[in-house]
């Protein structure tokens, strides 16, 4: 069998006759391509192996395609510079943006991708390729994003991909209404999308992610590796979502008193200067109770550290009893705790400080004012002198 009748593309590379020249003789398979110069040729998207075949009219190069090969070991090669980044301590949040800009680059068939993130029963858009940046932070709902995953709610819970392509991606499009996505329909190109594949991102059993890859030009765009390749990335992604809550997790503890759970005085700073301003756009006061729990120190002598521990505790599930939902409570030294409470005026901190006596078995006195400044430090002071007066007025002359 003469090589340049092979069904792949072959070269022969012989010497002119009469000539110290050489000449390239092309299968109709390598019209159009490059002489190969190493044992890689790559051309557009595909990729050959070079294999080099002497003979005696000359050196027969014949190319056997390895595209599917290619693309794997460049997204692999992106997928481990990406954990690399993780390794070092880059920001989870940034790694993100740089994985779905990755799979986007190299999964075949994906022209836009992107990740949200769920918090409670809502997904957000943190990180996307392809779309306009207005569409960052789009909010879904659970139940929007379970429709728009097609597969039923078992299939999401096990992680398993999906494909929607054609009449299927403008099916469900004209289903979701503009009121539920606004954004996703503004800048999100909803009704562009010939093809879409979509990863439910699993970590503990939950699903606390999602991946979408999109195709703008062809319904027949994600093949099998495409699917191979992008669960890679899920998987990825799902380790950066790891990361994410331990470090979510950290930034918490520093923030929370570990005996009973409540704020801490860092917590405290960074939700008040949060409050006072919300207040301010509002128009509502913002009111600030200092308590503190008598007699502690005797406690902890007579009955044990483990008693006074005990009405520590206590004190602190009161203070959330007692909260409304935009109330907040911080414990911030032995005995002391400071609450917030965004809409409470003047006149009824006294009320609220006695409802929380009344249904404690500890004595607590407690002083409160309303936030008219953003200096917490002299706020506190005031509130403290307040307390004192108030547990020196209680205790009589």
């Amino acid at each position: 069998m003469n090589p340049l009748e092979a069904p792949y593309p072959v070269y022969l590379v012989r010497q002119k006759p009469g000539s110290q020249e050489q000449e390239v003789v092309r299968n109709p398979l390598a019209e159009g391509l490059p002489l190969p110069q190493g044992d890689i040729l790559e051309v557009g998207a595909k990729a050959y192996q070079v294999v080099r075949l002497p003979a005696c009219e000359g050196t027969y190069l014949l190319l056997h395609e390895v595209s599917h090969l290619a693309v794997r070991a460049k997204a692999y090669q992106s997928l481990l510079q990406v954990l690399k980044g993780l390794m070092q301590h880059e920001e989870p949040e940034g790694l993100l943006k740089d994985l779905i800009r990755e799979a986007v680059a190299v999964v075949p068939g994906a022209e836009a991708g992107s990740i949200l993130l769920r918090e409670g029963g809502f997904f957000y858009l943190v990180a996307q390729e392809g779309f306009s940046e207005r569409l960052l932070m789009a909010r879904t709902s659970l139940q929007e994003e379970l429709f728009w995953y097609g597969l039923g709610v078992d299939n999401w819970q096990r992680g398993r991909p999906r494909v929607l392509k054609g009449e299927e991606v403008r099916y469900l499009s004209s289903l979701s209404t503009t009121e539920a996505r606004p954004l996703f329909f503004e800048h999100g190109r909803l009704l562009e999308i010939q093809a879409t594949l979509g990863l439910p991102i699993l970590l503990e059993g939950e699903v606390l992610a999602t991946m979408n890859l999109d195709s703008f030009s062809d319904p027949e765009a994600f093949s099998p590796l495409s699917l191979e390749l992008a669960q890679a990335f899920a998987l990825e992604a799902a380790l950066l979502l790891k990361a994410l809550k331990e470090r979510q997790a950290l930034q918490e503890a520093a923030r929370t008193d570990p005996l009973t759970g409540l704020g801490n005085r860092r917590a405290l700073e960074e939700a008040f200067s949060q409050l006072i301003q919300e207040a301010r756009t509002l128009g509502e006061p913002l009111a600030l109770i200092y308590w503190d729990l008598n007699g502690l120190k005797a406690l902890n002598n007579q009955e044990g550290h483990a008693a006074g521990d005990q009405a520590l505790k206590s004190l602190a599930q009161a203070l959330r009893n007692l909260s409304r939902r935009q109330d907040l409570a911080f414990r911030i030294g032995g005995d002391e705790f400071v609450s917030l409470h965004l809409g409470l005026k003047g006149e009824e901190i006294p009320l609220l400080i006695a409802r929380l006596q009344e249904n404690l078995p500890y004595s607590v006195a407690a002083g409160g004012l309303v936030a008219d400044r953003e200096d917490l430090g002299s706020l506190l002071e005031e509130a403290d002198r307040r307390m004192y007066l108030a547990k020196r007025a209680k205790k009589g002359p």
